[in-house]
């Protein structure tokens, strides 16, 4: 079990750092308003998938560790337990919609570009939104009530928890009030610090 919490550990310490490389170095050049098959064929949109879909996975077997390390804490053991499974079924949805836009959407871009702008153009009560939808709210509520989880539990330091906590809120709030560009970049490395302070702690204690 220890190793299996220091591999978890070096996971998150690898999700942390890959999740601020797509939103720091690659995210500006992504030309979000070009017709969306043009955008999945891109090569800074390809290279940030790329990113994207690693980070999702250390981050689903990161979360195994975090549980495991807190396996005798009793406090809010319920909580934990509910939280846990959220935060990794939205990891795995998460990752099957980074997957298929690296693999998937683009070889039907080249194919067939206007269904593809389509897809990118429907309302969001078509299936495409609505499965994007379902990963992205399991995903980022999964974490988020994980990370409180962890504060609530104490047996790690709060700041891991509180910046992955305050990144999941940033990227949404500084989108809106500047551009999704800046909201990216600094809820990207936020986030980044966190996951990598949690996955230190999990390789100090194994």
């Amino acid at each position: 079990m220890k190793k299996l919490i220091k591999y978890s550990g070096v996971a998150l310490v690898m999700a942390g750092i890959f999740f601020a490389i797509p939103n720091t170095v690659i995210l500006p050049f992504v030309d979000f308003g070009s017709p969306f098959s043009k955008l999945l064929t891109s090569t800074s949109f390809f290279y940030r998938m790329i990113f994207a879909a690693l980070t999702v996975a250390f981050l689903q077997f990161g979360v195994f560790g975090i549980y495991l390390h807190h396996s005798k804490i009793e406090r809010a053991k319920l909580f934990r337990d509910v939280t846990f499974i959220i935060a990794f079924f939205g990891s795995a949805f998460m990752m099957a919609n980074e997957w298929h836009q690296i693999f998937v959407l683009p070889e039907i871009a080249n194919l067939n570009p206007d269904s593809v702008d389509k897809l990118g153009t429907s309302d969001q009560s078509s299936r495409y939104a609505i499965g994007f939808m379902i990963a992205l709210v399991t995903f980022s509520l999964g974490w988020i009530l994980f990370s409180i989880s962890l504060l609530i539990s104490r047996k790690l330091k709060r700041l891991g928890p509180i910046l992955v906590l305050a990144g999941f809120f940033i990227i949404p709030l500084f989108s809106g009030i500047f551009t999704p560009i800046i909201g990216g970049i600094i809820g990207g490395i936020v986030l980044g610090i966190g996951f990598f302070l949690i996955g230190l702690e999990l390789i100090k204690s194994s």
